[in-house]
């Protein structure tokens, strides 16, 4: 799932573990509908890089991604 292609955002408030780790869609947090990659997402805190997905309920998901981690 992982593309250097892919944004990049920072996130420092708190966000759901299955958001976090692509079991959930970042943006409205489906889980039985099909996902796609959509962008990463590193806490502020940590180094690790997590890739998101989306059930594509947005029109433009890797614009929707902001610093906190919600939809714009």
């Amino acid at each position: 799932m992982r593309s250097c292609s892919e944004p990049l955002f920072k996130i420092a408030g708190p966000v759901s573990i299955a958001r976090l780790h692509g079991r959930a869609c970042w943006h409205c947090g489906a889980v039985a509908r099909g996902m796609k990659a959509v962008g990463r997402v590193q806490r502020s805190a940590g180094r690790r890089v997590w890739t998101v997905v989306s059930c594509g309920c947005h029109l433009k998901p890797e614009m929707a991604l902001t610093s906190e981690g919600r939809v714009q």
